[in-house]
């Protein structure tokens, strides 16, 4: 019998969902970064994401409102991806009898906090024990503005690939945690990550944004993600991956390979796009002008194959998986 380990993530959620029915009203279901619903003459975007203590959090190195925020910037995150609005938010927090009051508290106002900043509402949830852990779920609402929203499966042969900011910068944030390194812009962007949801409602409205996809689990990983279900190959270019300037000179500090942590570096929220060639730059242009922050061509679309490849290459490590190895 095949462990999780041996399987992982991924093949898991395939096997999980394979064949599940879709009802009466399901646009999209299982497969994306949220469902759509139909409700009435609404577009809904529907989805969940879970923290666990000890996997997604410790708390010797996050302050409780941290973790909070965390939890529901992660999961407001999948609006993004679609291009949506996040409109209602609920919460279940699940600990353990004698925590301590005051820490639950402080979880749960960092979670209003990130709701809030993103616009939403949070208007429920649920309170329960655990043995031992914190674990954390988010259920978030939100609304495909004017019927548009984008996918990970429109992806076409000859598109361009781009990402917005600068993957990589959460990842450095953990090393530096992990490693007591005083590092404040990249432990802030591990701690306090942002949705990009202004972006993504941008983009999903530029004429040739073909697909797109939120970074949670790493760019490798997550534009494998959209060759997957465009049934098209993606080849990054290693050279075009922008370096942020959080991260100059710290190679040397951290022990790690920089590229490494941009390219398979997990839990940015960035977004990664596919679109027309012929449209990209100016829409690259447009994006810098209207968020300060850049949109890199970092790859292309390919036929006669599928799958991510780095330089032309099968990449050794791709990103996230959680029951991958470590």
């Amino acid at each position: 019998m095949a462990t999780l380990r041996e399987i992982g993530e991924f093949r898991l959620i395939e096997r999980v969902t394979r064949g599940l029915r879709r009802g009466p009203g399901v646009v999209e279901g299982v497969g994306d970064d949220c469902a759509v619903l139909q409700f009435g003459n609404a577009l809904v975007l529907a989805t969940c994401d879970a923290s666990i203590e000890g996997v997604h959090f410790r708390r010797d190195w996050a302050s409780p409102r941290d973790i909070g925020w965390k939890a529901a910037a992660g999961a407001i995150s999948d609006i993004a991806a679609m291009g949506g609005d996040a409109r209602y938010v609920l919460a279940s927090v699940a600990c353990p009898a004698d925590s301590d009051s005051s820490v639950i508290e402080e979880i749960c106002a960092g979670i209003a906090d990130a709701v809030e900043s993103c616009g939403a509402t949070l208007v429920g949830g649920d309170m329960t024990g655990s043995q031992a852990m914190i674990g954390i779920d988010i259920s978030v609402l939100g609304e495909a503005v004017g019927g548009r929203y984008l996918t990970r499966a429109g992806a076409k042969p000859g598109d361009a690939v781009a990402v917005t900011g600068f993957p990589g910068l959460a990842a450095a944030g953990l090393l530096a945690l992990q490693r007591g390194i005083d590092a404040a812009p990249l432990i802030q962007a591990h701690l306090r990550p942002v949705p990009r949801l202004a972006e993504g409602r941008w983009l999903v409205a530029r004429a040739g944004v073909h697909a797109m996809i939120d970074l949670s689990d790493g760019l490798l990983q997550d534009l494998g993600h959209i060759a997957e279900r465009s049934g098209v190959g993606i080849n990054v270019d290693s050279d075009l991956v922008p370096l942020g300037p959080a991260l100059n000179g710290f190679d040397s500090i951290l022990c790690e390979p920089l590229e490494c942590l941009c390219l398979s570096g997990g839990e940015d929220y960035e977004l990664a796009i596919a679109l027309d060639p012929v449209l990209a730059p100016a829409v690259c242009r447009d994006f810098a002008e209207q968020f300060g922050r850049p949109l890199t061509l970092v790859g292309e679309v390919e036929s006669g194959w599928s799958g991510i490849r780095l330089d032309g290459q099968e990449p050794g490590r791709r990103g996230f998986d959680h029951f991958g190895p470590a």
